[in-house]
């Protein structure tokens, strides 16, 4: 796979693109009359309405209607939204900004003379709601794209650079184009407006820079991290937006990477301390822009961090969030950015956040090497021709990126897996570039390498990620019984130890464990040995299941679903034999065969 595109789409600023700039950065001829005046030779008032029912010009256009909301775009391109008990005359003000004098001309209020006196706020609300209702229904969530890359609908590469978007290789004003609207915004750094190969392609420096750090992996994680900094850049395009998270004590040189981060990104990068998930949304609203989170440290409570990882759970996907709003309706967001996080300790993160990121991690520098912070030549053309290799590669992405999530796949990644570090993977090789990389051993060729060498079993973030049937399991298996604080038993798993051992009688362990609403059977004609009984409900269950993700209430849980996602070698709840008597009641049962569980937990 070569990045052949990059001749083809070079230079797609030059002039010609220059002059579009140029006349997209010229501001609007005044054409507005002076109040009482005819714009042109129509007097005020007296327009033909366009299609909508707006006046010929409006400078503010209509984009529908979503419940009592109505969404505009305002004299100067930005998305503006309100109910009608919000539609007063200062806010109209607001929506025409520096075109007041076309209220006067459009709506005009005359006096008894028939002399323009002023204009009629309730005429401008009658004309914009009528527009609306034409407009149909629009949803802000869908329909908004802020700053960041995007696509269209045929996949081709769309940047929104705050003042104007680059989009078929021109530059073009924001706006509503192929069914989105992008709203103006202030200015984000261009493409570098030139040739980005060889020497000029900032890539491989920036690649040898982040290998000074004391890399736990030293010939992976710089190389992940410099393919994270890509997938910041191109955001809402990407299928699959994954995260990072950096592990490092104190004085490890973690706060200097954020400082050469936000020196790539520029502006271009929302850098907050703010741990919280309202915060973020809040800052990044409909933008597509790369976050950073410096210190989101474990607490005595995770709760609100782990709500921000929730949100970069989220924005793998796109999926939407939900939250309340301050008129007790409820409003989305949905986010489409990368995350990268740092701290010393941090929280406990769940499967399903894990497989949307990777970990890595940088130890204390070699005292008897002098220490000195890394240099970035050029530093404010970085990030700009970092974004020239990215859009000159665009036309290669899906291809390279399913190459290398074919490769994922052989190393035995999950198809998450494969999303994570194939984008990753992917992102870096489209900046550094195919020549750079034959010449220092990473042969296109033989991608099968990441696979072996980024294998699941070797990735700190797969040795606290188990299936969720089985962590379900070995909490319960795991978890302390009060009743049996007395004896010398004090878990559910120390008491099958001692069964299968013949250290306990059968008979003594089935009574222990019917006093946590546990069954206990032996069936050797139909399950080999031991099977465990857990019913689908029990008050006691529920106690030892409480405060986690399995349990419920009233004595019924989760987890009985969620054991019956074992495979069926182990996990049993056919009709047919799953009813078990416990503590003189009948009851429906998953049944665990405890020999082959313990084959399993003795294999991985």
């Amino acid at each position: 796979m070569t990045l052949q595109g990059e001749q083809q789409i070079r230079a797609i600023v030059g002039s010609a693109a220059r002059q579009i700039e140029t006349r997209l950065d010229q501001p609007q001829e005044a054409v507005d009359p002076m109040p009482g005046e005819p714009r042109g030779e129509v007097k005020p008032g007296e327009w033909m309405p366009d299609a909508n029912g707006l006046p010929p010009d409006c400078p503010v256009q209509v984009l529908g209607m979503d419940g009592d909301v109505l969404f505009l775009i305002d004299a100067i391109g930005q998305l503006a939204a309100a109910t009608p008990s919000q539609f007063g005359q200062s806010f109209i003000q607001r929506l025409f900004g520096d075109r007041q004098n076309y209220l006067y001309w459009a709506w005009p209020r005359h006096d008894k003379n028939g002399a323009v006196e002023n204009w009629r706020a309730e005429k401008v609300r009658e004309c914009l709601y009528s527009a609306g209702a034409k407009k149909g229904v629009w949803n802000s969530v869908e329909k908004v794209r802020g700053l960041g890359s995007w696509t269209d609908k045929d996949g081709e590469l769309i940047l929104h650079l705050g003042d104007v978007l680059l989009m078929d290789g021109k530059l073009r004003r924001t706006g509503e184009i192929k069914g989105h609207f992008y709203p103006r915004r202030p200015a984000c750094p261009r493409p570098h407006d030139g040739d980005v190969d060889g020497q000029n392609n900032p890539a491989p420096m920036l690649y040898q820079i982040l290998q000074t750090w004391n890399w736990q992996r030293p010939t992976i994680d710089p190389y992940l991290f410099l393919g994270w900094i890509g997938a910041g850049f191109l955001g809402g395009a990407l299928p699959w937006r994954p995260s990072m998270f950096l592990i490092g004590d104190k004085a490890v040189g973690k706060s200097t990477l954020q400082g050469i981060v936000q020196t790539v990104y520029g502006s271009a990068l929302v850098s907050t301390p703010d741990t919280t998930p309202a915060g973020i949304y809040q800052r990044i609203g409909a933008d597509a822009l790369p976050i950073a989170v410096d210190e989101l440290e474990a607490e005595a409570d995770n709760r609100k961090v782990m709500g921000v990882v929730k949100l970069a759970r989220l924005a793998a996907s796109g999926g939407l969030m939900l939250r309340g709003g301050s008129d007790h309706t409820g409003v989305a967001f949905q986010a489409r950015s990368t995350f990268l996080f740092s701290a010393i300790n941090p929280p406990p993160l769940p499967p399903q956040d894990l497989s949307r990121l990777a970990v890595i991690s940088i130890g204390k520098l070699d005292p008897q090497k002098v220490s000195q912070a890394p240099t970035i030549l050029e530093p404010e053309k970085i990030g700009p021709k970092l974004l020239r290799r990215l859009v000159n590669g665009w036309p290669q992405f899906s291809a390279l990126y399913e190459e290398y999530r074919t490769a994922l796949r052989g190393g035995g990644h999950d198809s998450r897996g494969q999303d994570t570090y194939g984008t990753f993977l992917t992102c870096a090789h489209m900046m550094l570039g195919d020549d750079w990389l034959e010449e220092n051993d990473y042969p296109m060729e033989n991608l099968s390498d990441w696979g072996q060498r980024l294998a699941p079993t070797l990735l700190p973030e797969h040795e606290n990620a188990k299936e969720n049937w089985r962590a379900c399991l070995e909490h319960l298996l795991s978890s302390r019984v009060d009743a049996w604080r007395n004896g010398l038993r004090h878990n559910i798993g120390g008491l099958l130890e001692d069964l299968q051992d013949k250290v306990l009688s059968f008979e003594n362990a089935r009574t222990q464990l019917a006093q946590v609403d546990l069954g206990l059977i032996q069936k050797d004609k139909i399950l080999p040995g031991y099977c465990l009984a857990i019913p689908n409900s029990g008050p006691a269950l529920s106690h030892l299941f409480k405060d986690t993700a399995w349990g419920g209430q009233g004595g019924i849980g989760v987890w009985q679903s969620a054991l019956r996602q074992g495979p069926g070698s182990i996990v049993c709840h056919d009709k047919n034999f799953n009813k078990v008597k416990i503590a003189g009641f009948s009851k429906r049962c998953t049944l665990i065969v405890l020999n082959e569980f313990q084959r399993l937990t003795e294999e991985s």
